[in-house]
């Protein structure tokens, strides 16, 4: 039989965590979903409207446009923030 040589600090490259640092995790991912939702839900309505009547209006009419703008890019900097 051949002698083999055996290397007994070897971890074959992975690491556990405790279960405090896992349910951590978890409840980061939890919430990454919840901020993702929320944003869909905030943009969903925005590209609603701009594909409605896309076809009889050439044009898009926007009052105030750029503090809607503004003020939906507070409300997702307010998700990610």
């Amino acid at each position: 039989m051949a002698n083999i040589d055996l290397d007994e600090d070897f971890d074959f490259g992975f690491t556990s965590v405790s279960e405090d640092i896992f349910t951590q995790a978890q409840l980061t991912v939890e919430e990454s979903q919840a901020k993702a939702e929320a944003m869909y839900k905030l943009v969903l309505p925005l590209l609603n409207n701009l594909a409605k009547d896309a076809e009889k209006n050439a044009y898009i009419h926007w009052p105030n446009r750029k503090e809607k703008i503004e003020a939906f890019k507070k409300k997702l900097q307010s998700l990610i923030g």
